[in-house]
């Protein structure tokens, strides 16, 4: 079990990954600010989201979504979000310990730790401003949703 202390971690955005046809955002959140310097390597880090979105996009899925690769104390955590259906929010996370293979978590309900609701938050809130507040997902609202990043501490 987490302790109930809080300090701060780090956040980078990573190079953007293109997934099974979804163009996806893709940061880092490291518990350990010294582990940034060494990112995971975009090929590895689309394997990892691609075996999570087995299935091309749905009818109602938007082309477009976010990666968490969460470099945690107790473990790492994948987190895959895809938009869909104008304003919701498709999302999977997996686990890892020890360098194994990410599997779905024991505790299913879990969505988010403290740290990764501040990214999805940014998410959320670039989501309605590129798109949402256009009322369409053209190119032009894609790439400024697509362009919208985040890296800073949370």
């Amino acid at each position: 079990m987490n302790s109930l202390t809080y300090s701060p971690r780090l956040v980078k955005a990573l190079p953007p990954l293109d997934v099974r046809g979804r163009a996806l955002k893709a940061y880092g959140i490291f518990a350990d600010p010294v582990d940034a310097d060494t990112p995971p390597s975009p090929e590895w880090l689309r394997q990892q989201v691609a075996s999570v979105l087995l299935e091309p996009p749905e009818p109602e899925d938007h082309p477009a979504g976010f990666v968490i690769l969460h470099r945690g104390g107790d473990g790492d955590y994948l987190l895959v979000s895809q938009w869909f259906d104008a304003n919701m929010l498709k999302h999977w996370v997996r686990g890892s310990a020890g360098g194994a293979a990410f599997e779905p978590l024991a505790e299913r309900a879990v969505i988010a730790c403290v740290w990764e609701l501040e990214v999805l938050k940014f998410e959320r809130d670039a989501w309605v401003k590129t798109v949402l507040a256009r009322g369409k997902l053209d190119q032009d609202s894609l790439d400024a949703y697509l362009g919208m990043t985040f890296s800073g501490w949370v």
